[in-house]
């Protein structure tokens, strides 16, 4: 079931591919006169009273396009739920009390309205109570997309076939709002604009410097937006937005994103909107990173501080992660690990610049501190030795076989035959090519700056133990030279 509009569209783009989708925009255009000007920024805007629809007309799209395309189970999809074990009269059974009983309606808009989208795996997963990989056919529909705006809803479906053409359609939808509709109406802004620019990926990926062109476009839109709204909360979540996107897009260029944040502190500092506790985490977690790559020593040292500080990145993580999905790396956490890329899980890289940081500023005392208050600055058994002030005998051999454990499970991911791994281990991780070569590199750089810590504050029996464990099953040559001259210069 498609709206009169996307229908027109998809015909017109099937002739004469955008170029005559964006003809017929043109001549709606010009029809409308209660229209706010086009800044043009993304070609032709769509006027939202053609595609904004109420509540009751949104379900029954929805519902009834899910329905079509999701409601049977053709014999090639069967083939994928046999390797489950579910019968094709079982799967049946199953999509007939979800889409002709009241409860299926009712589960599938409660997902469909906390998430904004819903595929097919996703219904799969409601449906049956499992997460199945399900290869879709060229033909099918992928995506229903659903937000609200004020009474209304944008509903828009995304299809395999063509599959351009519905990106394309769905960035002019949500540009054509920014461009019309008051900003506050915005009431899930990170989530909408996540999905228009997935689709403007999708639709202009293959285009020259599409990095650039998008942050370009992006920019344009939000002048046009601050200009003609008001102070409200959507206006600072789509300034906070663009900070963001300019960061994970920077390529290494990080004036753009520093001007950004001092225009962005500036305009907010005492508007009634002003900035909440998550967000001075949000953008001191940016500058934190941003300070590291530059090397500014002081400045990581001023922001690392103070996102561990009463735990400030800890507490706002989550939901920083659910409004910007790639930016805390988010893999679980390991204590008991000493060997593992530290980029991977955002605390623990933390832990590993700050300290880096510390002993480039021969900050040791303070070093020490980090390693004995964050169990996962080192990892658990090392945390406990440098707690108690000793090291048994036992514990320096629990230690060496937390080692051996990390690199079984790097190597194989599984403990065991747990020898054979090492020895796999030590024969490769200084190769380029080995897939834990990063893993390798990541260990070898913090275990020597634990070390470092360890040798200038006297804790020379941890450090001794510590250094045979390296060099028996990390050592890195130019790594180690580096401590060796270190070592040297402080003796």
């Amino acid at each position: 079931m498609l709206l009169d509009c996307d229908e027109q569209l998809f015909m017109a783009y099937k002739q004469k591919s955008e170029k005559g989708a964006e003809n017929l925009l043109a001549t709606w255009l010009e029809a409308e006169s209660n229209l706010q000007e086009d800044p043009k920024i993304l070609g032709t805007s769509l006027s939202p009273k053609l595609f904004l629809v109420n509540e009751e007309t949104a379900k029954n799209i929805a519902f009834s396009t899910a329905r079509k395309y999701w409601g049977r189970v053709s014999t090639e999809m069967q083939m994928y739920f046999d390797k489950y074990g579910l019968d094709a009269k079982f799967v049946n059974e199953r999509l007939n009390a979800f889409f002709y009983t009241q409860k299926g309606k009712e589960t599938f808009f409660e997902q469909l309205f906390a998430q904004h989208t819903i595929d097919l795996e996703r219904l799969i997963w409601l449906v049956f109570g499992k997460r199945m990989q399900i290869a879709m056919p060229v033909n099918e529909l992928q995506t229903i997309i659903l937000y609200k705006f004020q009474d209304e809803y944008l509903v828009h479906m995304m299809y395999k076939e063509h599959a351009s053409f519905w990106h394309w359609l769905f960035t002019k939808k949500v540009y054509s709002l920014l461009i019309h509709r008051p900003l506050e109406q915005f009431t899930f802004l990170y989530e909408i604009m996540g999905h228009f620019e997935q689709s403007m990926k999708e639709n202009c990926e293959h285009v020259d410097n599409f990095v650039n062109n998008y942050k370009t476009i992006l920019d344009k839109c939000i002048t046009h937006v601050d200009k003609h709204n008001a102070s409200c909360l959507a206006k600072k979540q789509l300034r906070l937005y663009q900070i963001v996107v300019h960061y994970r897009l920077a390529e290494g260029d990080n004036n753009c994103v520093k001007a950004l944040i001092t225009s962005f502190e500036a305009d907010w500092r005492y508007s009634m909107y002003a900035l909440t506790e998550k967000e001075k985490v949000l953008i001191a977690y940016l500058l934190f990173h941003i300070a590291h790559q530059e090397k500014d020593n002081e400045l990581v040292i001023q922001y690392g501080e103070y996102l561990l500080e009463d735990e400030r990145l800890n507490n706002y993580a989550i939901e920083i992660m659910l409004e910007y999905k790639e930016l805390l790396p988010n893999r679980k956490p390991t204590p008991p690990a000493i060997i593992k890329n530290y980029e991977l899980n955002f605390l623990e890289n933390l832990y590993a610049i700050l300290l880096d940081h510390y002993v480039r500023m021969g900050r040791y005392q303070e070093g020490l501190v980090l390693l004995k208050e964050h169990v996962l600055a080192s990892n658990k058994k090392i945390h406990a030795a440098l707690v108690e002030g000793s090291c048994s005998n036992e514990q320096l051999i629990a230690i060496e076989a937390y080692v051996q454990q990390d690199i079984a499970l790097h190597v194989n991911n599984s403990l065991q035959h747990i020898g054979l791994s090492v020895e796999e281990w030590r024969q490769h991780y200084r190769q380029s090519e080995a897939p834990y070569y990063f893993v390798a590199q990541s260990a070898s750089l913090h275990l020597l700056n634990i070390l470092k810590i360890l040798f200038v504050t006297e804790h020379y029996e941890l450090f001794e133990k510590l250094m045979e464990i390296y060099k028996k099953y990390l050592l890195i040559d130019d790594h180690f030279e580096k401590l060796r001259v270190f070592i040297s210069a402080y003796v």
